[in-house]
């Protein structure tokens, strides 16, 4: 089971999404650490377009689909709104240099 997959059925208690929660943002920090110090591996990363397309797609791309899945009413303004915030969240991602975190995160 995918650690998405345990969030979404609702196995995961409080105290574990914490402690979960906190690894995953310890480990981001150093990642971001180490991009910051690779300038060589971060422009490897960084010339890679389809990765960013990709991950601007998995992250954001399906966010409005998911929310109708699971029959979240919005009105048209709230609607409009999401809208924007995903656009402007994917092409941040499609626009990111600098670090190996920026790049994927």
């Amino acid at each position: 089971m995918t650690l998405k997959e345990y969030l979404q059925r609702g196995q995961c208690s409080l105290e574990t999404g914490s402690k979960i929660g906190k690894q995953v943002g310890d480990f981001m920090g150093r990642l971001h650490g180490w991009g910051n110090g690779n300038a060589d591996v971060c422009g490897f990363f960084n010339g890679n377009e389809e990765a960013k397309v990709l991950y601007s797609w998995a992250y954001y791309g399906r966010l409005l689909s998911t929310i109708e899945q699971v029959e979240i009413e919005l009105d048209e303004e709230e609607k409009r709104r999401l809208e924007q915030i995903v656009e402007e969240s994917s092409q941040s991602i499609r626009d990111v240099t600098g670090t190996v975190r920026r790049v994927f995160l």
